[in-house]
This record gives structure tokens, C-alpha cells and sequence, in this order.
């Protein structure tokens, strides 16, 4: 994740009142005032206090509760008919370039048949041979033209007319005669492509009603349920919240219906409760017990949610490597550390032909929109190792570059995704001794005889759409291997330390920082390297807290 995106601005709470503009839950403190109550001091006892005079005068009067149902439309539809066109666009685009190809898949093997057939010794000069090879292809419905010419350019034969207008409207391809011992020829053959255009264009007219009839069903249906199940008990909620203002003890009428698993039954029956409690004088004791349930409900809500985070924990850990994957051929040490449960930091080791590959991968974010990237690297390093084959670090950076942005439809294909990761990749030959690079955002840190050398990778991450920046490696990065280097491949994560001395304004470690405590631990196991390096980070920060997915593995090569 880059440092930017790290160090975003949190919303302050005034930005969070927004309601429906996604800034997050309103607290309870900012729901009170917008709603005209005035602050209470914890040692306040009398309940009456609560309510500010003249709070809820005209909560009630002169407020139209249907704008929640135009608000949730704005919000919604635009959103809904959007996608559903997206979807149906892309859909009818995939089925027409689908048709293309299998025309010119027939157009070529039609083309090629035919060339077989006339292809003979002395063909230029018999029509008779050629002739009735042209005039069979016009039986093809789709037959625009076909064109036959010697091994000079000269015309021989032809069947049908010219064609005319678009290139789109057709498809044409052509074919090699080639006869012993004599000039080879040339055999063009153009089809229609115009009836697949009109399917093509028939199908999207019938998704695009079929969408605009389920979104004004979508709407119909959303526009009835807010009004009756919203609407409605507001509407009630908030007259008697006016007559409460004025002394007149009113409950709301549920009906009999109260539902526990609605939230809006759920006020009501609370605001009755307040109102009994107001009654008889036992407010602080009613308020303590709503305080109670409304705890219990955060901390059930809260361990569902660790228990489904710790589950994905478990998840993103089995699809992490062992880290004796790559055998004694490698001394081999890793510090994986998540900033959350689960975290956007990724790491490969696998042994396959006898090479040794090594990869570190940093996705966008951190927690579980990160942990979501780190699988479909996994499942593309999968393919692209095994497999496609790939053992060139340059090769496996660019396709899974193009596998990743296709996973998240960033080749121009519909959504707009601007997610990537930054990417190192080592494979080591122990049979030739050559250690290859290649990096996209990530460079390679060499230790050996007190001095620190890095390999630089491009700076380009993998993934985004396409925006004209620099491209990625085109050839792997030879790396010199001398008995006692140490190599390091790690994430921002490591380098993007805040912290410093007491008093003084906190700064980034950065990679020189990093690089001088890993040199002053040389001569140390790796473990013990890295054990010292989590150390010396932790001190370093002080108070101020984490800020990424740290990730470092160090190898040693015999």
C-alpha cells in the first residue's frame, strides 16, 4: 500500500453526519444534537433534563419523511441501472467478438480447403480446375467475394461482387497455394458479417428492456416497502416524540407486531420504555438497562465479526507457503506481520525444476480488502508457475500483471477498479549459480562485507488501469552471488516506520534506516537478523502506532 493512501485523512465527526453519504455510522452524541437534545453531564439525575425545550417542535410538522424515499432512490438507482447495463453491455460485446472469431474461424478454414483443392501442378492455367472451386464457395450464405491471383498479383478468377462500405460489416482472410515447382498464388475470400450485427444489435435492444423493466420493478417495489415499513412507523415515532415534548405521556401503537429483528420496532419499543420510565420516575434505572442491551448487542456484533475475520485468518494462512518450502538449498528466514487479522502482504517460496522462486507482494490496503488481492495473486502465481511454465522473473511480473487486471475487469471490459500491488520476484539456479531479478515497486537489498548495494526494480506497480506509466521490466535483473550476501525482498510496510527520538518531530525510517539495522546484525543468523529487526522497528515507533502489512523475507545462498 503506498504511503499516501496510508496516511489518508479519517473523516472528523462533523463529516460523519452526513447520514447516507457513506462517512460511516452517526454516534449517539451527534444524533442527539441534530435533534435538538441538549448535552447531559453523567452526574446528572433528573431525567427531565434530557430533552431541550422546543426540541422536537415541528419534528413532526412540516417535514416530508417521503424524501427518504427519494434519497434512497437517488442513491440506489443510478447505481443499480448502471451495472445492469454494464453487465448486459458486456455480456452482448463478449457474444458478438465470440461470433466473430468463429466466422473467421470458418472463413480461414473455408479459404484453406479451398486453396488445397486448386494448389495442383499448372493450376494458373486451367480454369477448369479453379473455376468450380470459386463458384462452390458462393453457396456459403455468408459469401461476399473471393479473388484468386498467381504468384505475380494477376487476377485469374473471381466469384461474386467487390465489396463495399465498412470494414466491420465483413470478414476477410486469404490463403497460400503453393504447388510444387510452381509460383505460389493467393486465394481471398470475404464473408458477411452484417447478420451478426443485427443479432448483435437485436440482443442488446432485448437486454436493455429487460433491464429497464427490472429496475422499474426494483424501484416500484423499494419506493412501497420504505413507505410501509420506514415511512410510516417514523411518521408515528415522531408524533408522539412531539407530544411527550409537551408533558402528554404517549407510548407509539406497534399494533401487536412488534418485531425484535426490526430496527424501528426497536426504537419504539425503547422510546416507550423512556416514556414509562419519565412516568415513574425510574428513568436512570430504564436508561441503564438500554445502555446494558445495547452493550451486549455491540459485543455479540463485534465477536461475529473477529469470529468471521479470524476465520479468514485461518484462510489467507493456508494459502501462505511453509517456510521450509524451499528445502536446505536456501537459508531462509520470514517476518510476516498483518496490521490487522488479516492483511494485503503476501509471500511465495516453492522449489519447482530445480530452481528456487521467491516472491514478495504488497496489494493495495491492508485487513480484508487486502487479504481479497493476496488470492488472486495466489491463484495466478499458481498458473503462471505451473501451468503456463514461466521461470523468468520479467515473464511471471507481466503476466500476472495482465492476469490481475483482468481478474479485477481493469482491461477495459466494464468496472472501475484502481487496485494493484507492487511485486519482487528472485529465482535462483543453485546448478549455474544465478540469481535473476525483477521488481515492480520492490527492490532487492544485498549485504555482504559490511556494505548494502539494492537492486532496483521498476517503478511501476502491477495491476491499475492503464495510465502511460512507466512499463514494467522487460528483462530479467542478473544479481552477482558471492559466498556470505545476504539478500533481503520486503514491503513499504518495513520501510514506512513513523517514529524517532523523544521530543523530537516523528519521520519515516525509510530504506537506509532498515538497511543500517540490518547491517549492524550481519553476521547474525537470520532469525536472530530478523528477531532484532522487529526489535529495533517496535523502539523506533515509540507510542506512534503501526502503519501497514509488514513483510521481509532474508536468504542466504550457499
Amino acid at each position: 500500500m503506498s504511503s499516501a493512501e496510508s496516511s489518508a485523512e479519517i473523516p472528523s465527526p462533523a463529516a460523519r453526519r452526513g447520514g447516507l453519504r457513506g462517512a460511516g455510522p452517526m454516534r449517539r452524541e451527534d444524533l442527539l444534537d441534530n435533534l435538538g437534545f441538549a448535552d447531559v453531564p453523567a452526574d446528572v439525575a433528573d431525567a427531565t433534563a434530557i430533552m431541550a425545550p422546543g426540541a422536537l417542535r415541528g419534528a413532526a410538522r412540516g417535514h416530508d419523511l417521503d424524501s427518504l424515499t427519494r434519497t434512497l432512490f437517488l442513491r440506489i438507482y443510478p447505481v443499480i441501472a448502471a451495472v445492469v447495463l454494464l453487465t448486459q453491455a458486456g455480456i452482448a460485446w463478449v457474444n458478438y467478438t465470440d461470433q466473430i472469431r468463429l466466422y473467421t474461424d470458418r472463413a480461414n478454414i473455408l479459404a484453406s480447403l479451398t486453396a488445397s483443392a486448386i494448389a495442383r501442378p499448372g493450376w494458373e492455367r486451367a480454369p477448369e480446375i479453379f473455376g468450380p472451386q470459386l463458384q462452390a464457395l458462393a453457396r456459403d450464405p455468408a459469401f461476399r467475394y473471393a479473388a484468386l491471383r498467381d504468384g505475380a498479383g494477376t487476377l485469374l478468377g473471381s466469384a461474386g461482387e467487390r465489396p463495399q462500405g465498412r470494414d466491420w460489416n465483413r470478414v476477410q482472410v486469404s490463403a497460400t497455394l503453393d504447388a510444387a515447382g510452381d509460383r505460389s498464388g493467393n486465394l481471398t475470400l470475404v464473408l458477411s458479417a452484417e447478420a451478426l450485427r443485427d443479432n448483435a444489435e437485436r440482443q442488446a435492444l432485448l437486454a436493455l428492456g429487460t433491464s429497464l423493466v427490472l429496475m422499474l420493478a426494483f424501484v416500484a417495489t423499494l419506493n412501497r416497502t420504505v413507505r410501509r415499513h420506514v415511512v410510516a412507523p417514523l411518521k408515528r415515532l415522531l408524533v408522539a416524540m412531539r407530544k411527550v415534548e409537551h408533558k402528554r405521556w404517549t407510548t407509539v401503537d406497534l399494533g401487536g407486531a412488534y418485531r425484535p429483528s426490526n430496527e424501528i420496532d426497536a426504537i419504539s419499543q425503547a422510546f416507550n420504555s423512556m416514556v414509562e420510565g419519565l412516568q415513574s420516575g425510574d428513568e436512570a434505572k430504564r436508561l441503564l438497562q438500554a445502555l446494558e442491551q445495547a452493550h451486549a448487542q455491540l459485543e455479540t456484533a463485534n465477536r461475529q465479526v473477529i469470529e468471521s475475520i479470524g476465520y479468514a485468518r485461518r484462510i489467507q494462512a493456508s494459502v501462505l507457503p511453509e517456510r521450509t518450502a524451499l528445502g536446505g538449498s536456501v537459508a531462509l528466514a520470514v517476518l510476516y506481520q498483518p496490521l490487522h487479522l488479516v492483511g494485503g502482504d503476501y509471500y511465495w517460496l516453492e522449489e519447482i525444476d530445480g530452481l528456487s522462486v521467491i516472491v514478495v507482494a504488497d496489494c493495495t490496503g491492508h485487513g480484508v480488502p487486502g487479504a481479497f488481492l493476496t488470492l488472486i495473486v495466489a491463484t495466478a502465481l499458481d498458473r503462471l508457475l505451473h501451468e503456463r511454465g514461466l521461470r523468468s522473473p520479467a515473464a511471471i511480473l507481466a503476466g500476472l500483471d495482465a492476469m490481475v487486471r483482468a481478474q479485477l475487469r481493469q482491461d477495459g471490459r466494464g468496472a472501475e477498479s484502481d487496485d494493484g500491488l507492487d511485486c519482487g520476484i528472485c529465482v535462483w539456479d543453485p546448478a549455474g549459480r544465478s540469481l535473476l531479478f525483477a521488481g515492480a515497486g520492490l527492490s532487492l537489498t544485498a549485504i555482504r562485507d559490511g556494505a548494502v548495494a539494492q537492486v532496483r526494480g521498476g517503478r511501476r506497480g502491477l495491476g491499475y488501469p492503464r495510465t502511460g506509466r512507466e512499463a514494467l521490466p522487460e528483462a530479467d535483473t542478473p544479481v552477482a552471488v558471492e559466498p556470505g550476501t545476504t539478500f533481503y525482498l520486503m514491503t513499504d510496510g518495513v520501510t514506512d516506520q513513523m517514529g524517532g527520538a523523544p521530543g523530537e518531530r516523528p519521520r519515516l525510517m525509510g530504506q537506509r534506516g532498515v538497511a543500517e539495522r540490518l547491517l549492524a546484525r550481519a553476521d547474525d543468523d537470520l532469525d536472530a537478523q530478523l528477531a532484532g529487526l522487529e526489535q529495533d522497528l517496535a523502539a523506533y515507533r515509540g507510542s506512534q502506532p503501526r502503519r501497514d502489512d509488514m513483510t521481509l523475507v532474508a536468504f542466504r545462498l550457499p
